[in-house]
């Protein structure tokens, strides 16, 4: 028996032998010829492509012999699929199935398809995983447990560093695979503590391809920062327990949906400062995270002062006074690191010099860091400038920059203060390196973590003013000066990554509550894609376990919640189903608004819903009259004549409704209106289209038959009918407004509004709407375009109009239609 055929009977499922025992032929194909025979004659290099294919290397050893046959048994076994393909190539169909939806949808054979066309489109293959992966020093060990450390970047920045400290404590008890969004200075120093380490910024389309043991099982994982977020659905999918270390802010944290997922899937929050965690508190009531539950407090380290000998401060200032030009032996030196930026305060830095330099000309402030670019007009050219006007770097000066080096050491240990002019830094690891200088600290109230009890413990901390250069300077000029300590620094504090895994594995075993199986309502947030109703399920599970909320259950749920509240907006609020209207000569009269700033669907909106010829009036607004002479134009083919009104693009599509209703307004008498609008929702993507056909079909129904959501409105105690919305909207960043408007209503806003026209288009009686004016105001100064994409009073007022029904003493509809689909 020939080589091939002895490999052929070892590789080959015993099924597929059954029937198949000569790998030259396939009973199963017409004439019994096989796939290798079929596409060899017609496909150029060929048999180059499996043999570049080929990862085993008795097979790659029989190709590279010349031997009968090999590139022909190659291609059979590629082509039965897995397990046999990533067997013995760098091809997997499962794998390619999954990078390419648009082969997966076609239903095409992936290998067929990547030999034919994607090695000229340069597809990925399990060989593109390769490059992703860097194997570390430390041996993989099998009896130990193993835990997943993910990062966004490996550079010589905050969170990194930390979490280049959790691995290298990790590694004494754990194989530690490192995962980060893309590499880094530091990424050769983690292999040193790392079993693996992988950069990929696609976790669950690659990381899921790995096969070997080490990415098996892990036994729990830790996301270090929110950056990390995109770990979680590798996580969630895979029902791997987590724990997520947060160090950002909220203020800052962009794309919102950053912290909603971090927040709805970790087994536990972790925060390095309670400061930290109060920024996030908006958001986790947003999703209904129980905070005091879920979340705790972990010091990064303590802040505790090391010891700096008075002959390593002489070294330090002489080896400065070279590098800056000034003798700084009898100076007091303040510094200052990290990138120069905004949220850095490197100007603030520079303001608090300008302030001593009349106070105390022997004060000298020294900040070292990269990152002035001279020609970035957004900080670079503008912080140049300033310097320059200052006279920054002059020998008579006391203002002087050195670049991020090996100078760092020397700068700590020669100063007396760090002034950390951050306007929001949560903990940077400056400090920490301070400290250790034996270096007092000055930053700002309300700026930063290190403003913790747990930090000020050493004394070594002071705050001032928030933004006020002039207290800072006050500050670091009352401070005493470094005179040395002897004896050797005090190591830094540790055992992070074993507090971090006591604490997550703390919260697992006290969980009570478990959920398993399908929800009524299959909304996705992590997985969109139709194949992944399996993850869909995981994720439902899991936020159901923690009770958090981003997606409703069904409908029980959503009835359940409203009945347990005792909000006077709450008890307003009630669902209906969809329906259609058999005979519309009961109903009551109403008119249609139409937004129109975009115009090209609006012809095609008409035909399809035949609300519009039932409609008493008409009225759309654009923004210019070319756009108002197509409306009429597109209108009038349809037999429909508008009223167009002109209007300023402000306000998106509601603030033109609601001047409607303005005294003397063109909404007149008339009492029930729809509103609705042409906005291209969610950047005119198809999933924005969908939604949009979503919200018309519940609203007017379709061509044929009008909704029963205007029938509502028979009821004179119902002022607004709207869509359900399967999604758990809640205020989101409209939460900051709230305590703007809150006193002017009769009761106590909701800690989320639970229900509301998501997507701003509703059935609503003109006195909601005019209410909703005399909530802002006859004079309110709306924000202009272009507008945030959130938290503005225009996403506030979306989210109000259940308020103003209720205030009105009427309540609100919500219909819902779960076969019509939202995304």
């Amino acid at each position: 028996m020939s080589h091939p055929d002895s490999l052929w009977r070892r590789l080959a499922p015993a099924h597929v032998l059954a029937g198949r025992p000569d790998f030259r032929i396939d009973p199963d194909r017409k004439g019994r010829a096989t796939l290798y025979s079929d596409l060899r004659p017609r496909i150029p290099g060929f048999d180059g492509i499996l043999a570049g294919l080929v990862t085993l290397p008795e097979l790659s050893a029989v190709i590279a012999a010349g031997e009968p046959d090999a590139c022909h048994l190659a291609c059979e076994l590629i082509c039965l699929g897995d397990p046999v393909d990533r067997t013995v190539s760098d091809f997997s169909e499962q794998a390619y199935r999954a990078w390419y939806a648009d082969i997966a949808r076609a239903e095409i054979d992936p290998f067929r398809h990547y030999v034919e066309h994607g090695v000229k489109e340069q597809r990925r293959t399990l060989a593109s995983l390769r490059d992703m992966r860097h194997r570390g020093l430390r041996k993989y060990d099998p009896d130990l447990p193993t835990c997943l450390i993910a990062v966004h970047e490996l550079s010589r920045t905050g969170a990194p560093v930390v979490a280049l400290d959790l691995a290298r404590e990790a590694a004494a008890t754990h194989n530690v695979v490192i995962a980060a969004l893309r590499g880094g200075a530091l990424l050769e120093t983690f292999l040193e503590h790392v079993c693996d380490l992988v950069l990929t910024d696609q976790p669950l389309e690659v990381m899921s391809h790995f096969k070997d043991e080490r990415f098996a099982k892990f036994d729990f994982a830790i996301l270090n920062s929110v950056e990390s977020y995109a770990y979680t659905p590798f996580l969630v999918a895979n029902e791997i327990p987590f724990a997520a270390y947060i160090h950002e802010y909220a203020d800052y944290t962009f794309p919102v949906f950053k912290s909603t997922f971090t927040s709805l899937f970790a087994d536990l929050l972790i925060f390095s400062s309670d400061h930290v965690r109060q920024s996030w508190a908006g958001r986790l009531r947003d999703v209904d995270f129980d905070i005091d539950r879920d979340t705790m407090i972990l010091p990064q380290r303590e802040g505790a002062v090391g010891r700096c000998p008075p002959e390593r401060i002489r070294e330090a200032r002489v080896r400065i006074s070279a590098l800056i030009g000034r003798d700084c032996a009898q100076l007091r030196l303040v510094c200052g690191a990290g990138h120069l930026q905004w949220r850095k305060g490197t100007d603030i830095f520079a303001m608090a010099a300008q302030i001593c330099a009349a106070r105390d000309p022997e004060t000298v402030f020294l900040w070292i860091g990269d990152g002035l670019n001279p020609e970035d007009m957004e900080f670079g050219v503008w912080m140049t400038y300033h310097l320059r006007q200052i006279g920054a770097g002059r020998p008579e000066g006391n203002l002087f920059l050195l670049p991020a080096g090996p100078a760092y050491p020397d700068v700590l240990a020669a100063s007396d203060a760090m002034f950390v002019s951050s306007r929001l830094d949560p903990l940077p690891n400056v400090v920490f390196d301070a400290l250790d200088a034996g270096c007092r600290v000055v930053l700002f109230e309300g700026a930063s973590g290190f403003g913790d009890a747990v930090y000020r413990r050493s004394g070594h901390v002071e705050t001032v003013e928030y933004g006020n250069p002039a207290a800072a300077a006050e500050a670091l000029l009352a401070l005493p000066r470094k005179t040395g300590t002897a004896g050797a620094a005090q190591p830094a504090g540790g055992l992070l990554f074993a507090r971090i895994r006591r604490a997550l594995f703390d919260r697992l075993a006290a969980q009570r509550h478990f959920v398993r199986g399908a929800s009524d309502i299959d909304a996705p947030l992590l997985f969109p894609r139709p194949e992944q109703a399996a993850f869909r399920i995981l994720e439902r599970e899991k936020m159901q376990r923690y009770g958090r909320r981003r997606v409703w259950r069904d409908l029980a749920e959503v009835e359940e919640t409203l009945a347990a509240s005792d909000n006077w907006v709450h008890r307003a609020l009630r669902l209906a189903p969809y329906a259609t209207v058999a005979d519309s000569s009961d109903l009551p009269p109403f008119a249609l608004h139409v937004h129109a700033f975009y115009t090209d669907d609006l012809a095609a909106d008409v035909r399809s819903h035949r609300a519009f010829r039932l409609a008493r009036r008409i009225v759309i607004t654009t923004d210019n009259e070319r756009k108002a002479s197509e409306i009429r134009t597109r209108m009038g083919a349809e037999g429909l004549y508008p009223e167009v009104i002109l209007v300023p693009n402000r306000g998106r599509d509601i603030l033109p409704f609601m001047q409607l209703f303005l005294p003397g307004g063109p909404a007149g008498k008339d009492e029930i209106w729809c509103h609705l609008h042409q906005k291209k929702s969610l950047a005119t993507s198809d999933s924005g289209d969908v939604w949009r056909a979503f919200l018309l079909r519940i609203l007017l129904g379709d061509g044929a038959a009008l909704s029963d959501a205007v029938g509502h409105l028979r009821d004179p105690g119902v002022g607004l009918v709207a869509p359900f919305d399967p999604y758990h909207v809640p205020w989101d960043a409209s939460r900051a407004l709230l305590p703007r408007f809150a006193p002017r209503l009769p009761g106590p806003l909701p800690d989320n509004p639970l229900l509301f026209p998501v997507g701003n288009m509703f059935w609503v009686r003109a006195g909601v709407v005019r209410a909703m004016n005399d909530l802002f105001g006859p004079s309110y100064p709306w924000p202009n375009e272009p507008i945030a994409n959130d938290g503005t009073e225009f996403h506030l007022v979306e989210r109000l109009w259940p308020t103003m029904a209720a205030r009105c003493g009427l309540g609100s509809v919500f219909v819902h239609k779960l076969d019509q689909k939202r995304v």
